[in-house]
């Protein structure tokens, strides 16, 4: 009888074990797993807002406000006022948020083609974005500087590609890439142009 008992005691403790070392396993690969797919562009790219990592790329608004409150002239030699400078600033803000807001929407709806527009006269993106040219959502990820606005004044938009997200059918519609052979455009310096507001 005690050796029943003794047996039976050494039984559940083993079955004890092995049901935690399962447990642990399973809470390993849970961990290894969802660290692989968080690295990896696929998974990142339709979760993650590009919020965090334009705040790296992007100067923030009071680095803005900084060096407008030094700068007196726009690119063409016009006075900067103060009203001008505040609307500079406003722009930038509404630019850039505009933009956050149609990646995070086109996440959404799965968009994976991106495209740029010009809202006004901008003489320094008409010739560096020229209309039609389009990033992927992958790029977005790995550039996030990318995402308009450019520049002090710009006035470049980017916009959901809402056709059937193949790349022959964007060249069709006259689009191109912004990417050419891999490699960031150039783009301008944001605190060496300043068109007018």
């Amino acid at each position: 009888m005690i050796y029943l008992l003794i047996s039976l005691a050494v039984l559940i403790v083993f079955i004890l074990i092995a049901i935690r070392v399962g447990v642990t396993r399973e809470k390993e690969q849970e961990k290894t797993s969802s660290g692989i797919i968080h690295q990896s562009g696929i998974y990142s790219i339709v979760r993650r807002s590009p919020r965090e990592n334009v705040d790296q790329h992007k100067p923030a608004v009071e680095e803005i406000r900084k060096y407008l409150s030094s700068q007196n002239v726009d690119m063409f030699g016009k006075v900067l006022t103060p009203i001008d400078k505040e609307t500079l600033l406003a722009s930038w803000h509404q630019i850039l948020e505009k933009s956050i807001i149609e990646v995070e929407e086109g996440d959404k709806k799965g968009t994976q083609f991106y495209y740029y527009e010009l809202s006004g006269d901008d003489p320094v993106c008409k010739d560096l974005v020229p209309k039609g040219n389009f990033v992927t959502r992958e790029q977005i990820y790995h550039y996030p500087n990318v995402i308009p606005p450019f520049h002090l004044g710009c006035r470049c938009e980017l916009k959901c590609y809402l056709g059937d997200e193949n790349l022959r059918d964007t060249r069709v519609f006259g689009m191109r890439p912004f990417f050419t052979e891999g490699k960031l455009p150039h783009l301008p310096e944001w605190k060496k142009t300043i068109t007018p507001a």
